[in-house]
């Protein structure tokens, strides 16, 4: 009998009809919720670390209750333990990393100067990925990065004041180098994407990010906050996760980060749609020069019908 690899599903109609870029897109738009979510958060008293661990336990009670309904998604996920060290990689590098190091940064550097460094680590995947995966940096790649990291840095750095400690900006590097490893092993790796995947990123993540939770002090949400994680849970965690693990799993890594370093034009659309929060003119020219990127890394030349093509669709 024929085994089949479950990392891969039957139907291919959703990746063939968006494409992966589409995917990374949508991924990045979900991303660009968690800063209001996170401000949210802490101004109705919820510490980073409780915020963290709680959002991802979370994801993975939800996304572990939605599996058990049926028996394939079960029996996806319980295959799936033989590839329990991977997963254990990839949780920590793509949700204890990212979550722990920049938190931490920010208490040690300014916020635009952690942002900035953050998304800028990104470059990481591009070089891996042409290294190991054997993808081409090709010019569109190189010219969307660079116009994209160049537009963040406009961004981030004409609303605010700039400054920050050497520890500071290692945590911010080490926060965005360790998403960036992430995105490369989910390529490497195999693992694909879906919720059994998920069931397995969220279950190691809630294991690390416990740690820190236990060092501050354990304590359950209270009031809204439990509104606020609601929304953390579904959007950027199991919305963002997945459809980043999707667009890895069905299009190029290197890809998949230049289109995700866009997070912050999304992050600035929603805090001036829920906070007011306005860009400068000096900002307003970055958020162009990140959607200038967008275009030129989404972009996709039709090829040439020629006359026997054309035949072929008479």
């Amino acid at each position: 009998m024929e085994q089949r690899d479950i990392s891969v599903e039957s139907s291919k109609a959703p990746e063939a009809r968006f494409g992966s870029e589409t995917f990374a897109l949508v991924a990045a738009g979900l991303n660009g919720t968690i800063g209001v979510l996170t401000r949210i958060g802490f101004e109705q008293g919820a510490t980073s670390a409780s915020l963290a661990f709680w959002r991802c336990f979370g994801a993975f009670v939800l996304v572990f209750a939605l599996c058990s309904r049926t028996q394939a998604l079960r029996r996806q996920t319980a295959a799936l333990a033989s590839r329990w060290p991977r997963f254990a990689c990839l949780s920590f590098l793509g949700i204890f990393c990212l979550y722990f190091f920049e938190t931490k940064a920010f208490a040690q550097a300014s916020i635009p100067l952690v942002s900035f460094l953050t998304y800028a680590a990104g470059g990481a995947t591009i070089v891996l990925s042409a290294l190991c995966l054997g993808e081409r940096i090709t010019w569109q790649k190189r010219a969307a990065f660079l116009v994209i990291v160049a537009g963040v840095g406009v961004m981030c750095f004409a609303e605010g004041g700039i400054s920050g400690t050497v520890d500071g900006i290692v945590l911010a590097l080490a926060g965005g180098c360790g998403y960036a490893l992430f995105i490369f092993f989910s390529k490497w790796f195999r693992v694909g994407a879906g919720l059994p995947q998920l069931v397995w990123l969220f279950g190691f993540g809630s294991v690390f990010l416990s740690i820190p939770l236990m060092q501050e002090g354990f304590a359950l949400p209270v009031g809204w906050q439990w509104l606020t994680l609601g929304a953390l849970i579904v959007l950027p965690t199991i919305g963002g996760f997945y459809f980043t693990t999707r667009a890895v799993a069905h299009g190029q890594a290197s890809k998949v980060q230049i289109i995700e370093t866009s997070d912050p034009l999304f992050a600035t659309t929603f805090g001036f749609l829920v906070f007011g929060d306005a860009l400068s003119q000096t900002g307003v020219l970055g958020a162009a020069a990140i959607a200038a990127g967008l275009v030129i890394a989404v972009w996709q030349r039709r090829p040439r019908t020629g006359p026997c093509d054309a035949v072929q669709r008479q």
